[in-house]
């Protein structure tokens, strides 16, 4: 295989590569596929209640249709009628079928009402407790990420001050240093018979002694010049 085709080939793997979910999404991701299901569990309860509710409905009026057909019998026999006993037997042994099956049914839905809700109930306390989980993990992953961002800003002012004392200290040594120069470069200038400073000086005292000389001739014209001077 050529280089550049291996080079292709680790930029396509690249770029196709998944990157990894965050774990708190994908349990957030999760936690609301629980609370759908538990959505649908509850509409099926509800369903299966309403089906329960219609079979008894059923099973009551087949109770009443059946007592009313052995009233029906009765009276035909009280009546010596028998054609119109034995009608009212053979509809009553209809009903009483399918009460049998009605009865049936509601039993069959009782029980499995009963498993829903066990389930239901079951669902509903571990979704709960996933839920205080989640927003545990939530919080805990939230604090870890708050303290890892302080720690990365302790961590970078920490390096700004040791930058910053680095420079000071530089800054000092410069200071001193400049320091040092100006005081070499005096001590130079005094020595230096050409320089500036040394014949400031010289002049300085030849004025100071250039006024000392006048005022001792002012002093000496001011005592002639008074009665009985020489």
């Amino acid at each position: 295989m050529s280089v550049r085709r291996r080079i292709s080939r680790i930029i396509s793997s690249r770029r196709n590569a998944v990157e990894p979910a965050d774990p708190i999404t994908a349990l957030g991701e999760s936690q609301r596929q629980q609370e759908e299901n538990l959505d649908r569990a509850r509409r099926s309860v509800a369903d299966l209640a309403a089906v329960r509710h219609r079979v008894n409905s059923l099973a009551r009026q087949a109770v009443e249709d059946l007592d009313a057909c052995n009233r029906e019998a009765e009276r035909a026999v009280a009546d010596n009628n028998d054609d119109a006993a034995r009608a009212a037997l053979r509809r009553a042994v209809e009903v009483q079928k399918r009460l049998d099956t009605l009865t049936r049914q509601r039993d069959d839905v009782g029980r499995q009402f009963q498993a829903l809700e066990g389930d239901l109930y079951r669902l509903e306390t571990s979704l709960q407790e996933n839920a205080v989980r989640y927003e545990s993990l939530r919080a805990q992953h939230g604090a870890t990420q708050a303290a890892l961002e302080v720690r990365g800003a302790v961590s970078a002012s920490a390096g700004s001050s040791a930058e910053t004392a680095r420079a000071a200290r530089e800054a000092e040594q410069e200071a001193r240093r400049l320091r040092h120069l100006q005081g070499a470069q005096e001590e130079l200038a005094w020595s230096d018979p050409s320089s500036g400073k040394l014949e400031e000086a010289f002049g300085e005292l030849e004025a100071r002694e250039a006024a000392e000389q006048e005022l001792r001739q002012l002093k000496e014209r001011a005592q002639g010049r008074r009665p009985g001077g020489s």
